[in-house]
Parts: structure tokens; sequence; C-alpha cells
């Protein structure tokens, strides 16, 4: 997206006050979005409803938000931050890490998105679907797919992502052997994922609106409330990710134009990507309603042995 613009620069990295700004406005929100996620880690084991397969995908989930933050705010942009020049001359490091992530999550976001789909449409099959060999079988795959393919084609291709000083901004490097492969293989995976998620969270949403209580009478009034509860906010989910790729495909365009070309790209692509660590988390907080009440300090008092069995297995 910002390739034509941040090739631009070629002089060596000098610190200035807006680099320290820079590193600042990224490690602030990453560093809020890694207390919040292991608060969620947390949340997911004490709250009963979510010893179940849907919340062991939410863990996960917030397991792959923690390493996401770290390794953005504060390992890079804390680097920035102090004018750690190893962490800044080498950002290559960083920009492997984050491309192999990318997937990752989105693998995870694509299961839980199937988890709450299946669980309303096909309910008498799911805890089949999603016992606890299959789950962890689902979270491997997502895992370790990215993990051994990415390093491996940007080897073999001399590919990269890499930090830009101009715009304070992470792009892909240009290489003779690999060209745009990389750009257009990350790019793919998150087009061809993104559709698919938001595929399922429309079928979802509709499952909710016109056939929520015929998919679910096989079930308890409690029960039925929370799967409605844990689509709802599946569903939200999809919405924040779609404001976040409008935003990040659109909003250079949308700032004002006295503003320095070095902060839109800012604006509009690293701060607004390590934001979503705080919105990622923050609609479970907000939207799921058992996991709002569990923050508020309200009842925390475990379930009975007969329900908690009957969301695990």
């Amino acid at each position: 997206m910002f390739a034509d613009i941040v090739y631009k620069t070629g002089h060596e990295y000098v610190q200035t006050y807006q680099d320290i700004q820079v590193g600042f406005l990224v490690s602030i929100p990453c560093l809020i979005g890694f207390i919040m996620a292991i608060i969620g880690i947390r949340g997911c084991y004490k709250i009963p409803s979510l010893n179940s397969p849907f919340g062991y995908l939410i863990r996960c989930q917030l397991c792959s938000q923690i390493v996401a933050s770290s390794n953005s705010g504060l390992f890079y942009f804390f680097g920035v931050l102090l004018d750690f020049k190893f962490i800044i001359n080498n950002s290559q490091i960083s920009g492997l890490l984050a491309t192999t992530l990318i997937p990752l999550i989105m693998g995870l976001h694509f299961l839980i998105s199937i988890n709450r789909f299946l669980a309303i449409s096909l309910p008498l099959y799911y805890n089949v679907i999603f016992k606890v060999q299959c789950r962890r079988f689902y979270v491997s795959v997502c895992c370790i797919v990215p993990i051994i393919y990415t390093p491996l084609f940007t080897w073999y291709y001399d590919c990269g992502y890499k930090f830009y000083h101009y715009g304070w901004v992470f792009s892909f490097i240009i290489s003779d052997t690999c060209g745009t492969k990389f750009e257009v293989l990350l790019r793919g995976v998150q087009s061809v994922m993104t559709n698919l998620i938001l595929l399922l969270d429309f079928g979802t949403f509709l499952m909710l609106v016109c056939f929520g209580k015929r998919v679910l009478k096989t079930k308890s009034a409690e029960v039925r409330k929370r799967e409605v509860n844990f689509g709802q906010q599946v569903v939200i989910q999809g919405i924040v990710s779609v404001i976040y790729g409008v935003f990040y495909s659109f909003a250079y365009k949308w700032i004002p134009g006295d503003t320095p070309e070095t902060w839109k790209i800012f604006w509009t692509s690293s701060f607004i990507a390590n934001l979503l660590h705080i919105f990622s988390t923050g609609v479970i907080f907000v939207f799921n309603t058992e996991f709002s009440k569990w923050l508020r300090g309200g009842d925390r008092k475990q379930s009975s042995p007969i329900s908690v069995i009957t969301t695990v297995v």
C-alpha cells in the first residue's frame, strides 16, 4: 500500500523527537493490549461457561495477541523509543515474526467463527466436531503451517518485511528473486481468510436473527442464551475487523492535506494496526455478558459439575 512512498528514504536512521513520539504512541496501546489479553486468559479459566471449546479457542487467540503485541510494541517500537540501534537495524527479525503471526491469528479467528457457526447451525454434532483432540489438531495446524512455511518462503526467495523510518511503517522488501511474491502471498491469505470469516459471521448473524430459537431448541434456556451471546460476540469481532480493514485501506486519503505525509502513513498503518490489540480483546470484555460481569466482580460462583461437563464434552 505504501511501498511507493516508503522507498523514498535511503538514508541511515538517526533518532529524532518524532521517533520518540512514535515509539511511545505504539508501545502504550501494545502494553495495554498485552495486559488486557492476560486478564482475558485468566477470565477464560475463571468463568465456568468458558471451560468449553469456544473458551479454548479464545484463550489461543489471546495468546497470539500477547505474542503480537510483545513483538511490535514491547520489543520493536519500544526499541525505537529508547533508540536501540541493534533492534532498529535488524527490523527484519520483528518483521518476520509479524508476517508469521498474521496468518496464524487469522486462522484462529477463522476457527472461532466456524465454532460459533456450527454451534448454532449443527448443535447436535458440535461436540463431536470440536472435541478435545479435534480442536487441538485445528489449532496446531493454524500455528504450525505459518511458523514453518513463512520463514522457508522468505529464505528461499530472499524476501522480507522491514521497518522504514519514513512513515514509521513496516513494508515488504523488494528484491530480484522475491519481487512482489511475498506481498501477494500475504495479502492473498489475508483476503481469503477475511472473506471466509465474514461469510461465516454473516451466516451466524442470519442464524441468530432468523432461526436462533429453532436451531437451539434442543438446549436449555441458559445454554441457548449463552450460545447467542457468544455468537453476538463473534459477529461484533467481525464488524471490528471490517472497520479496521476499511480504515487501513482508505483513511490515508481522509486525513487533512496539511498533515505531514510521514504522520499520515503512521496513523493509518503502524498505529491503527497496533491499536487493534486493544479492540480485539475489548470486544470480548464489552460484548460478552459473562465476561463483563466477571470483570465487574459479579457472581463468580462455580457452576455445578453437571453444567460444567455439559459445556466441556
